[in-house]
Parts: C-alpha cells; sequence; structure tokens
C-alpha cells in the first residue's frame, strides 16, 4: 500500500505544504505593513464621498441620478443646495425663510437625515 503522502526528493509534502502556508503568512504581514506608509485619507474626501452614496441611495429616484446640477424625473436640482436648505426640506418638509421654491409642487415627503448626513450630502451637492 502506497503512503499517503507524495515523496518530493525524499521529504514529505506535508513539509512543503507548511512553508507555503508560513511564507504566505509573511507576504500578507509584509503587505498589511505597507498600508502604514499609504498618507491617511482626505477627510474632506471622506466626507463627500458619504454625501454621494446618500444621495444615490435616497434622492437620486427622484432628482437627477447622473447629475444633480440637472432637473430630474420629479425633483429640481439640487446641486449647490445650502445646509440650512437641505435640513429644512429634509428633515422638516418646509422651506428656510425667504426661499423661493424651484417647483411649486409639494411632492418630497420629510427624510429625515442626521447631522453628520447632512454634513456629508451638503459636502457633495457643493463639490460638484
Amino acid at each position: 500500500m502506497k503512503s499517503a503522502h507524495r515523496s518530493f526528493h525524499g521529504k514529505a509534502a506535508p513539509i512543503l505544504g507548511a512553508a507555503f502556508v508560513v511564507g504566505a503568512l509573511m507576504t500578507g504581514l509584509a503587505l498589511t505593513g505597507c498600508q502604514k506608509d499609504r498618507p491617511p485619507a482626505d477627510p474632506a474626501q471622506v466626507l463627500v464621498d458619504k454625501g454621494r452614496r446618500l444621495y444615490t441611495l435616497r434622492c437620486a429616484s427622484c432628482h437627477n441620478p447622473g447629475n444633480p446640477a440637472v432637473d430630474g424625473a420629479l425633483g429640481p436640482a439640487v446641486a449647490g443646495s445650502s445646509r440650512e436648505l437641505l435640513d429644512a426640506r429634509l428633515n422638516h418638509r418646509t422651506y428656510p425663510d425667504g426661499y423661493t421654491p424651484k417647483r411649486t409642487t409639494n411632492v418630497m415627503q420629510r427624510l429625515p437625515h442626521t447631522p453628520e448626513e447632512l454634513d456629508a450630502m451638503h459636502a457633495f451637492l457643493n463639490a460638484l
């Protein structure tokens, strides 16, 4: 009956397997160490990216999905919106004092956002 392990020049294959695993672990540790050399993410860009994700998930179906600077199927262009307007429309279903709406329809429902989400949305809509 043959052995369950193959020989490779007199050494058992499990030794080669163990060497492979050790090599892979060392490579992984080396690559992880390289990540320390990366510059930290730009906080402003992180905020814009979060705002882009929020816009895509919560706004793009009514406002323009490809370009917030262009009117959408139901909602007007929103690029450049002030944080005050975003808070009023999303959290309170109102408009800031003195603001003239772009449309006379009142279709948009209240879509509550946290202050951090409003900051991110504002950053995205004003980075375009």
